[in-house]
């Protein structure tokens, strides 16, 4: 529930990081930008994500569903590792494989944290 709830925020912030993009690039007329854009949408979500992972160890939706993100110390990840475990979840999410592998670790675990470290926990 938290992951569904998470995905209105992350169209927000894509929304609000679209919006002055497409309009100083007048990218409706110059498509030769898209590539420049998917990277752009990626590091802004990126800046979200890590942001709070790393402040907190929780996005807003995660604090809702009181879930937490950290090391094996208990605190939240560093910048490099939350930049590392974006970088590793985003093509988990897409793919399925993230889900996948939660249902059968046996914490309930995503690949990317269990690589990683990193702990997703009830708060």
């Amino acid at each position: 529930m938290s992951a569904l709830y998470e995905a209105w925020f992350v169209a927000g912030v894509l929304i609000l990081a679209a919006l002055p993009f497409v309009r100083l690039t007048h990218y409706a007329i110059h498509p030769e930008w898209r590539h420049v854009y998917q990277v752009y949408l990626w590091f802004v979500l990126g800046v979200y994500f890590t942001g709070f992972w790393h402040r907190h160890g929780q996005t807003i939706p995660m604090r809702t569903w009181r879930l937490g993100l950290v090391d094996k110390h208990g605190h939240p990840p560093s910048w490099a590792m939350a930049w590392l475990r974006y970088g590793l979840a985003l093509p988990g999410f897409v793919t399925g494989l993230s889900w996948l592998w939660a249902l059968v670790d046996r914490d309930g675990q995503f690949l990317h944290d269990r690589i990683l470290g990193l702990t997703l926990k009830r708060l």
